[in-house]
């Protein structure tokens, strides 16, 4: 299994969403590798909506399975005010979530219940890792 992102993002909440996105990335692929996810030939494609009031109808979620190509395109609307207002804790979970409340519709892709629920470990243990490591601080 890979892990992919991208996002659909009105620029302010881009500085805080970022540095999660990326560290999500390498993390969560880092470990998918280890994992018993690793046989699991498919794609989880996470693609985030983050838009203020007033844009978000243009944006709706559009989650959808595609078999033939055994990829999984999750695209829900995250909480724009938390991205530009919130604590980086609130956002760390606030992208989490997106992830994890979509994690059962890999079964259409032919994962088994254990992969599903060690790929909610997985995101559980990112979150924690992410709030010790900071990804939102800069080092020198």
């Amino acid at each position: 299994m890979y892990f992919w992102e991208s996002c659909e993002i009105y620029r302010p909440a881009s500085k805080a969403f970022v540095p999660i996105a990326r560290y999500f990335f390498r993390v969560v692929n880092d470990v998918l590798s280890t994992s018993n996810l690793a046989s699991l030939e498919c794609e989880f494609r996470y693609i985030p909506i983050v838009m203020p009031e007033g844009m978000r109808e243009r944006y709706p979620a559009r989650s959808r399975l595609r078999k033939k190509t055994r990829v999984y395109d999750c695209a829900p609307q995250l909480n724009y005010d938390l991205f530009v207002g919130g604590t980086f804790e609130a956002q760390v979970r606030e992208y989490a979530m997106g992830i994890a409340r979509e994690i059962p519709k890999i079964k259409g892709l032919g994962a088994s219940d254990g992969q599903i629920a060690e790929f909610e470990a997985i995101i559980v243990a990112v979150v924690d890792r992410a709030l010790v490591e900071r990804p939102d601080v800069a080092r020198n």
